[in-house]
């Protein structure tokens, strides 16, 4: 596999990043990402993280923003998005009492102005695969098809996850199916079957530990437009480099 499309997502470095930012930008290189997506600063000044990026040479491989920020700071989020060098980015989660029907529909009006806006100067703007609420229904939609349905020809991209396909009981490669073409950034992480569902000191592992097929996601993915697979490790129990290293080596296998 070309390993300039695998990407580390910096959530899963996020106490890292906070104690030793050099660091982790430094132990990531030397696995071998050549490609991060942000997840905030964790406390640092976004010039200072901006500064690691280029020192390692690191691509940005979209960047997570905080449900809030979409309705509340456009502006900051056009700025930081500038310094990085990157226009592509996503809703990295909606906020839990967002999680009903009337938030649901607030939040993909604000995603679609958005990218009807933010789109005419090149801006991507996206939904993370929601979490545990993924089944819920919206007009007999579920979350991520309903979200990112287009409007009047004005869609929003998705970024979905294997984890959390997973944990919602469907079958990934089925559900990545849905959004060829519409997915420029997936993510990965392994699911090991046969856990509670929110049982994520079992279920969660690295890729190739686990039940998800990644070279069927990959084999997709390089006929429907994924530009990253990005590569998300939650929590470890071997140390999240050690981790991320893992699975990095088993993508790197393809």
């Amino acid at each position: 596999m070309d390993k300039t499309k695998i990407a580390a997502q910096m959530y899963s470095v996020r106490k890292e990043l906070e104690q030793d930012p050099e660091n982790t930008f430094r132990s990531l290189k030397e696995i071998g990402f050549e490609a991060v997506q942000l997840d905030g600063m964790r406390g640092h000044k976004a010039s200072e993280i901006k500064e690691l990026v280029n020192k390692y040479g690191f691509k940005i491989a979209g960047m997570h923003i905080k449900h809030d920020r979409f309705f509340n700071d456009l502006d900051g989020i056009i700025s930081e998005s500038l310094l990085f060098g990157c226009k592509t980015i996503y809703d990295k989660y909606i906020d839990d009492e967002e999680q009903h029907t009337e938030g649901y529909i607030k939040t993909k009006a604000q995603l679609v102005t958005t990218q009807s806006s933010l789109g005419k100067i090149g801006f991507r703007i996206g939904l993370h695969c929601p979490e545990y609420d993924f089944n819920n229904i919206v007009e007999g939609r579920t979350i991520l098809d309903y979200i990112t349905d287009p409007v009047f020809g004005t869609g929003v991209y998705a970024e979905p996850d294997t984890y959390w396909i997973s944990v919602a009981g469907k079958n990934p490669i089925e559900e990545f199916k849905k959004f060829s073409g519409r997915a420029p950034i997936v993510h990965l992480k392994d699911y090991i079957e046969g856990f509670s569902p929110d049982d994520m000191d079992n279920n969660l592992t690295e890729l190739g530990n686990g039940d998800v097929d990644f070279r069927a996601i990959v084999d997709w993915g390089e006929k429907s437009g994924v530009e990253y697979y990005c590569i998300e490790q939650d929590y470890s129990k071997i140390g999240i480099f050690n981790s991320l290293a893992k699975s990095f080596d088993h993508l790197m296998s393809f």
